[in-house]
């Protein structure tokens, strides 16, 4: 039990630099000309459960549930029109990650963790167009390569973790008149793997395991303004079978 509850801790540090949740969408179509750039900022808060995780150490193995996972995602981004119909984007900046966790035959805790960095690229391609209403698909992806090292008086241990999410929606952006209104289905997977090795009092030790979302399908709604000429600003709402997110963004356009 004393190194199960080492290992719970483990998997929890690994939680707090992990940035896992529907993440800022914005519009499913282009919004750039072809050659125009945009820079901007996004916000996002998620609330959201991930799937139950085996947890194997040796012949030994646990169940982990992760409920909760609160994440807020701080985007810097820039963005570049390929087309007048294609444009792609980078994104990056810091996760900040608070979960409750549940161990098998255990009862549930609550971590608060540090922030730290994420970062990721999209695109999205406009596929028809119709008076004031345009249909599109977006694609996003978020990746993260980390390690840690954790020491006590008893014990040590080192993880190494990669992970990355995908996100595919598609739907229409309205222009409603100095608004653009958006929205559809998405698609969203997780995966993720780790490994963890560590030296305690009962000798050295290695465990790994996989984690992964617990609802693949959801929908997202979202608005855009013009608060002043080139500067736009989107405030957006997703959701899933398991959890939910808002998100607000700004960005300028030269």
């Amino acid at each position: 039990m004393y190194r199960m509850t080492k290992l719970l801790g483990l998997f929890v540090a690994i939680m707090s630099v992990n940035a896992f949740g529907v993440g800022f969408i914005g519009t499913p179509t282009a919004e750039l000309d072809a050659g125009q750039w945009n820079v901007g900022f996004n916000y996002t808060y998620i609330s959201m459960d991930l799937a139950t995780t085996k947890i194997t150490e040796g012949a030994e193995s646990f169940k982990l549930e992760i409920n909760d996972n609160n994440v807020q995602r701080y985007y810097g981004t820039i963005g570049y029109g390929l087309t007048g119909a294609w444009e792609a984007y980078v994104q990056f900046g810091i996760a900040d990650v608070k979960a409750n966790l549940k161990q098998e035959g255990e009862t549930e805790e609550g971590w608060n963790f540090d922030n730290d960095f994420a970062w990721g690229w999209g695109t999205r391609y406009t596929f028809y167009e119709q008076d004031k209403v345009r249909w599109g698909v977006s694609v996003q992806m978020n990746w993260l390569d980390t390690s840690s090292d954790k020491k006590d008086v008893d014990y040590e241990m080192t993880i190494d973790y990669s992970d990355f999410d995908l996100l595919v929606g598609v739907g229409p952006t309205v222009d409603v008149g100095g608004w653009k209104l958006y929205g559809g289905p998405f698609f969203y997977m997780v995966s993720g793997d780790l490994d963890a090795k560590g030296i305690d009092a009962d000798g050295a030790w290695k465990a790994s395991g996989d984690l992964e979302e617990d609802s693949n399908i959801g929908g997202f709604i979202g608005a855009q303004c013009t608060l002043m000429e080139k500067y736009n600003m989107t405030t957006e709402f997703s959701i899933t079978g398991d959890g939910w997110a808002i998100g607000a963004g700004v960005a300028v356009q030269f």
